[in-house]
């Protein structure tokens, strides 16, 4: 007797191959039959006829660890098809904690942190401390505690001994089963940082089976600069390397994804393991401290405010936003592009850009910007208008780009929601299958389900999720091809998808017609060292 029975569906197995009609036999979590199963015994039936049947969506870029341990049932995830998240990304993960800077390290993770208690020290502990969660989770360390652990928010290269201990803090959490180490390059103090430590820090991870996970230190006008760094990286280290929503940023550089993908091409010939990733959306994400030069985040947040209550610092800041961001900064050339998504002080201002603040307000929104940050001691949220529609459609098609959400979602259980989230949190795999698959014809079906779950599987290396074949786990999606659309906008960024009906993790249905069943049958996925 199975334990459950899938029936009548339009299998899209994962690979982008075309869809079959066949029944899915489940038990014990996994898929043990796939066929004509008719009068096969069943303790549960979901009926399918006329539905996609998918492998469960790999979100391979999120943030939720900072999320995950308040809202374990992941609604904004789970809702939208996702049954494995990749956490630790951009240099971001809660541990590894060193006590003495746990001050400091909350302060540099605020604008992603729902209000962790942080009662780990190591990795393992951290991933120990995490309750049952709705979704499968896979860990990746991140540069930032790494490196705030080992010399704090200095500006300089390590020495000997901080390497050193960098290079253990990296092994423990690879030990403990995370799939690589991740930086965040337009954020201090992982912007701090050289290619020579990142190059010792990513071997580490790829001497545990790892890979190399970067959110460059350029999108914009230096992206095939900082490309070509990662690029180094990958071949001084040995890891496979992954580029974070790989994009083109701000209006006088659109029209170079043709030239960021060659180059992408070019290094993969070359026997470079070298992926990234997408979300499809013209606009980014991040805190509106990432606008600031990099001299302003050093000493972490406690610095970076009494920067800005000096008079005499805060013009010079205000100068260089004015007159050129510097080597490293977000660079979001147009006020009118950047808008308040989150902030504890102002949140009145949420959903509404700096330029037309400034009208109604009568004030320069470079005043309003330094103002939101020093109120909100760097946490403020903000959504960026800055990416091509052109570009993103092109890098979208590419066979090597997988889909991730790089959602950021602050909600707590009983908590405001004020804040207007990126709605990628909640809309982004909708989005693919229906806008630009079903509606603008840039994917066709078991194409965009492929960049969704084979490929991300084949990029961490997940041997037995991605697929819908016998001995896979039972991570799986149905879904209607004809609705699948993504509702969630920049106004209203929390709404649900249409089209998605249900969802099963490791063989438990956590989402039944549309609606969040309570169940958290996920599990932390933990890399293994080949041998």
């Amino acid at each position: 007797m199975f334990d459950c029975i899938v029936r009548g569906g339009e299998v899209l197995d994962g690979t982008g191959a075309p869809a079959y009609r066949a029944d899915l036999g489940l038990r014990e979590g996994r898929i043990v039959a796939i066929g004509d199963l008719a009068g096969q015994a069943a303790q549960g039936v979901i009926e399918a006829g006329g539905r996609a049947v998918a492998p469960g969506f790999i979100d391979i870029h999120s943030h939720d660890d900072f999320n995950l341990p308040l809202n374990p049932a992941a609604p904004g995830k789970t809702l939208q098809g996702v049954t494995t998240e990749v956490t630790g990304n951009c240099g971001f993960s809660p541990a590894p904690v060193a006590p003495e800077r746990l001050p400091l390290l909350r302060e540099v993770v605020a604008f992603l942190d729902t209000g962790l208690a942080y009662s780990w020290r190591t990795f393992a502990e951290f991933l120990a401390a995490l309750p049952p969660l709705a979704v499968n989770l896979v860990p990746l360390v991140g540069h930032v505690p790494v490196r705030c652990a080992a010399m704090g928010m200095d500006d300089r290269p390590p020495q000997p001994a901080e390497l050193a201990r960098m290079e253990a803090l990296v092994a423990e959490a690879m030990g403990a089963g995370a799939f690589g180490f991740s930086t965040g390059l337009i954020y201090a103090p992982s912007c701090y940082a050289r290619t020579d430590e990142l190059v010792a820090l990513a071997g580490v991870a790829a001497r545990h089976g790892g890979g190399y996970f970067t959110h460059q230190r350029d999108e914009a006008a230096g992206l095939l600069g900082s490309m070509r760094e990662a690029i180094e990286i990958g071949r001084r280290s040995g890891a496979p390397v992954q580029i974070a929503h790989l994009k083109v940023l701000n209006r006088p550089n659109w029209g170079g994804a043709g030239r960021a993908l060659a180059l992408l091409d070019e290094a993969r010939s070359s026997g470079i393991a070298l992926h990234a990733d997408q979300y499809p959306y013209e606009a980014s994400s991040t805190g509106l401290k990432t606008l600031l030069p990099a001299w302003v985040h050093e000493g972490g947040v406690p610095a970076l405010v009494g920067r800005l209550t000096d008079a005499t610092t805060r013009a010079r800041i205000r100068h260089e936003l004015l007159e050129g961001f510097a080597a490293g900064a977000l660079r979001a050339t147009r006020w009118e592009d950047a808008m308040v998504s989150d902030s504890p002080s102002r949140p009145d201002w949420c959903g509404q850009t700096l330029a037309a603040l400034g009208g109604r307000l009568g004030r320069e929104p470079v005043d309003l910007l330094l103002e939101l940050i020093e109120a909100d001691r760097a946490r403020t949220l903000g959504v960026f208008f800055s990416i091509g529609e052109d570009d993103l459609r092109r890098i979208l098609r590419h066979p090597a780009i997988a889909i991730g959400s790089d959602g950021i979602c602050l909600d707590v259980p009983g908590g405001s929601t004020a804040s207007k989230p990126h709605p990628r949190h909640c809309g982004t795999f909708a989005r693919v299958l229906g806008h630009y698959g079903r509606e603008a014809g840039e994917l066709d079906l078991p194409e965009a389900v492929r960049k969704m779950t084979g490929l991300p599987a084949a990029i961490l290396g997940l041997g037995d999720r991605g697929r819908i074949a016998p001995g896979h786990a039972a991570d799986l999606v149905v879904f209607d091809p004809a609705t699948v659309l993504d509702r969630a906008t920049y106004a209203e960024p929390r709404l649900p998808p249409l089209g998605i009906e249900t969802v099963v993790v490791n063989g438990v249905e956590v989402v039944r017609q549309g609606r969040h069943t309570g169940a958290t049958p996920g599990t932390v996925l933990r890399k293994r060292r080949a041998m």
